[in-house]
């Protein structure tokens, strides 16, 4: 089995990652985070590993990324 968790080792690679699918990634001193941007699409976290996020969520559903009431209350029961 593979493992890979979250944590300050695995930044470096999910900024380059971002470079290799054609982002454009900075870090913006002033509001404190981080810049993905390719082709109109400019996606803002606190890491490098959630701009990851952000750009597989655009990747799966592009502007239709909201889910609905419910799926949001089904979320909030899963941790407490």
């Amino acid at each position: 089995m593979s493992e890979l968790a979250a944590a300050g080792n695995v930044l470096a690679p999910a900024y380059h990652v971002l470079q290799e699918k054609g982002y454009q990634v900075s870090f913006d001193k002033e509001h404190d985070w981080w810049v993905a941007r390719k082709a109109g699409i400019q996606l803002i976290g606190y890491s490098t590993l959630e701009l990851c996020g952000l750009a597989y969520m655009h990747e799966a559903k592009g502007q239709e990324w909201r889910v609905t009431d419910e799926q949001i209350e089904a979320y909030m029961q899963l941790a407490p």
